[in-house]
């Protein structure tokens, strides 16, 4: 009996270990992705790092691939202004229709369910212009509902 109850505690603590890893995986993970949406050049900026690091580039290539990585995230940028809009109206539509089905109840809970999982069905605004960029706006952060 007294082995069987040693076993048991080991798997409750591996269980536990298990769980507590899992859950803190998640939590980091999401926080990178969110910062990675409200920083889009951050990671650029990691980006070219990381290619000088593996690729040992000379300052001339440096140069070139800083001008080839900021136009790319520029022009994104214009792409992700002009089609957020539309991703969000679908996103409200989706929302608002599930919305209609569900009994009273039923919608109380979806809208928790949204709050703890926000990835699923997510609204989001624009991240912020540097400050450096032209029409700069400042201060709205990425909304991830």
């Amino acid at each position: 009996m007294k082995t069987f109850k040693v076993i048991g505690l080991l798997a409750l603590v591996f269980l536990a270990g298990f769980a507590g890893g899992v859950v803190a995986t998640r939590i980091v993970v999401r926080q990178m992705v969110a910062y990675a949406i409200a920083h889009p050049a951050g990671a650029g900026g990691k980006a070219e790092v990381t290619l000088d690091h593996k690729l040992r580039l000379t300052k001339e290539q440096r140069e070139q691939i800083h001008e080839i990585l900021k136009d790319s995230r520029d022009r994104l940028r214009v792409v992700r202004e002009e089609y957020q809009p539309q991703f969000n109206a679908i996103v409200l539509e989706a929302r608002t229709n599930i919305t209609a089905l569900l009994k009273p109840d039923q919608q109380q809970r979806f809208e928790q369910f949204l709050v703890d999982n926000r990835q699923f069905l997510p609204l989001r605004e624009l991240p912020p212009l540097k400050k450096n960029q032209p029409g700069s706006a400042g201060g709205v952060e990425a909304d991830i509902k």
